[in-house]
């Protein structure tokens, strides 16, 4: 299966805050050219040494990357910092020699990703903080090199010389922790992710909500609706040891009872979907060789139903949304800056669009 292009890079590309003022001016991250860092720092006995006001790599011990190097995430701190803004990155997935050493159908499976990567990475995203709900926020992107949707806890030997470490969902603990010993109060975290990263950041919200217990804990999943996998589902979970959040007992034959036990075990969290209602590399990857439609309208009237949790969803086959923030409009002329910007700032009229 050949891999969708738009898979590999779910980056986030906002408009600058003159274009955007009133609405959510950025999603994720400055660009590296005017502040980032490709220094190298590890965490010490109090947490991340992260200097403020800029993007630093952070190794964390005792995580992986596909090869088995360590892996880590990337830090912009801020001093004082009261909320937290997590961003999952997109990148396919992979399960077997085929997918994950011919095909190559998810990102930095075989490399090693160290500060280089990551600054070469952040270049391509944008952050305003400024006018925007994440006004106090520390930023973190957490680098996709798992192949797992970051939700693994495995180690595979596909043959002699082929190991893969899908071990996302053990990394995202140990990133959690480091963070949470570095920032223990918060108010807000808000967890976010697109293509894999959005299904990482859903298999992941329980690990924040129990770090964070006194904090507001949200997510925003871009492109990453939990449709039913037609294919490839008990291997997902054989090759990678899928670890599900707690408490869900139909996970393993049903993808969409995700999305049910995170709303109903986090009441108080606000769950939001953009998604294509006929997206092409969903589609793919799920194995479904007709329409993804009456598929979406199901989660949509089901999954996306309770009252924490909304929809964005447009006409189209087309994948990721907050590249185009700034662009986007739905039914209703209803502009997707502002439905996001609602999600985060808890707006009461927070509602689906369709």
């Amino acid at each position: 299966m050949q891999r969708p292009d738009r898979w590999r890079h779910a980056h986030v590309r906002v408009a600058e805050p003159t274009r955007c003022a009133s609405a959510l001016a950025g999603v994720l991250v400055v660009a590296a050219a005017a502040c980032g860092s490709s220094a190298t720092h590890a965490p010490d006995a109090g947490g991340l040494d992260t200097p403020p006001g800029q993007w630093t790599w952070v190794p964390i011990e005792g995580t992986t990357c596909g090869n088995g190097t360590v892996a880590g995430i990337g830090v912009n701190a801020l001093a004082g910092a009261r909320d937290l803004f997590v961003y999952f990155e997109g990148g396919g997935a992979c399960w077997d020699l085929g997918t994950c050493f011919a095909l190559k159908t998810a990102i930095n499976i075989d490399v090693t990703y160290d500060a280089a990567h990551f600054q070469a990475d952040i270049a391509s995203f944008d952050l305003q903080r400024a006018g925007t709900p994440f006004a106090n926020a520390v930023m973190v992107v957490v680098p996709y090199c798992t192949g797992d949707l970051h939700a693994g806890t495995h180690v595979s030997m596909y043959d002699a010389s082929h190991v893969v470490h899908h071990t996302g969902g053990t990394n995202t603990q140990a990133f959690i922790d480091a963070l949470a010993a570095t920032w223990p109060s918060l108010d807000h975290v808000w967890v976010a992710g697109s293509s894999a990263g959005g299904y990482g950041g859903t298999l992941n919200l329980h690990r924040f909500a129990a770090a964070w217990p006194q904090a507001e804990v949200h997510l925003l999943q871009d492109s990453s609706p939990f449709v039913p996998p037609l294919a490839n589902y008990p291997t997902w979970q054989s090759d990678w040891s899928l670890q599900f959040p707690p408490g869900c007992t139909d996970c393993a034959s049903s993808f969409p009872a995700v999305v049910d036990t995170v709303a109903t075990s986090n009441p108080q969290s606000r769950i939001g979907l953009l998604t294509y209602d006929d997206d092409a590399v969903v589609k793919a990857f799920f194995s479904y060789s007709g329409s993804l439609v009456p598929a979406t309208d199901a989660l949509l009237a089901s999954q996306y139903s309770h009252p924490n949790t909304k929809a964005f969803v447009l006409a189209g086959t087309s994948h990721t949304m907050l590249g185009q923030l700034a662009t986007l409009v739905g039914p209703g002329g209803v502009h997707l800056s502002d439905w996001v910007t609602q999600w985060a700032a808890g707006d009461p009229a927070w509602a689906t669009v369709r």
